[in-house]
């Protein structure tokens, strides 16, 4: 009796985790309207950040849900395109944690997110206090590890968390090899410009935060020229001249230290 229940428990949260990635085009009526409630009062998110200093930052249920409704009006195909990572046998296991709260199954997922911007009107897509006027381009992002912790012990189940954890392949997306609203961002040509802390170096991750190798010597001349073309043919004159300031000043800073040399 017991192994019964332990498998309904593996099938039902496997099933949770199918409808968090079938949001929201995927879904049944009945699922598109319980779709709130698989998440748990204390659900956590943990997301590369919309602002432009970067890193990770936690959302709570309500602005986790906020976000990804505000995703799915702008980019009204969106999908998550995700998939989850079995193990290979029983031997291996799923990963499973017992806490106070119950047993925490942290089911790690691939996803490659997709969506055309597309939303206006009452759909227009709105972040972060901003308005964006639909661009018609398609947001093709970065294949990437995510892990979507859930209390099996619950009925039904709930998640009680979402982490990201690293960009993984970078060579079909339009982002940048971001990842959310950064990766959105750059993808509409609206891109976070690099923060002052990031113009000297070894400087601060920028989200994704490990999506490349910041020992790279390459990488950050890389980020520079990205950012010289993003300023040519994307931004206004303001924000044009804003990069254009920020770039300027580090290259002085630079030929500064190599004369004192």
């Amino acid at each position: 009796r017991r192994l019964v229940k332990v498998q309904a428990a593996m099938s039902d949260a496997e099933e949770i985790c199918e409808m968090f990635l079938s949001y929201p085009n995927g879904l049944t009526l009945t699922q598109a309207g319980n779709y709130e409630e698989i998440y748990d009062d204390s659900f956590v998110a943990s997301v590369p950040s919309p602002k432009k200093e970067g890193g990770l930052v936690n959302y709570s249920r309500e602005e986790w849900l906020s976000l990804i409704k505000a995703l799915v009006k702008g980019l009204p195909d969106w999908t998550f395109g995700g998939s989850i990572w079995r193990p290979l046998d029983d031997e291996q296991g799923w990963d499973d944690e017992e806490t106070g709260e119950g047993t925490i199954r942290h089911l790690h997922l691939s996803t490659k997110m997709f969506g055309t911007h597309t939303g206006d009107g009452p759909n227009l897509l709105k972040l972060e206090g901003r308005d964006f006027k639909p661009t018609f381009k398609e947001v093709v992002f970065p294949v990437e590890w995510w892990t979507l912790s859930i209390n099996t012990r619950k009925v039904p189940p709930k998640i009680v968390a979402l982490q990201f954890k690293k960009v993984l392949d970078t060579s079909a997306c339009s982002t940048g090899g971001y990842s959310l609203v950064p990766g959105l961002l750059f993808a509409i040509g609206k891109p976070l410009s690099p923060p002052p802390m990031s113009l000297q170096y070894p400087f601060a991750c920028f989200p994704p935060h490990d999506a490349v190798d910041v020992e790279d010597p390459n990488w950050w001349q890389l980020r520079m020229e990205i950012f010289h073309i993003v300023s040519e043919t994307c931004m206004q004159e303001f924000e044009k001249w804003v990069v254009n300031s920020l770039l300027s000043r580090r290259l002085r800073r630079k030929h500064r230290r190599r004369r004192r040399r």
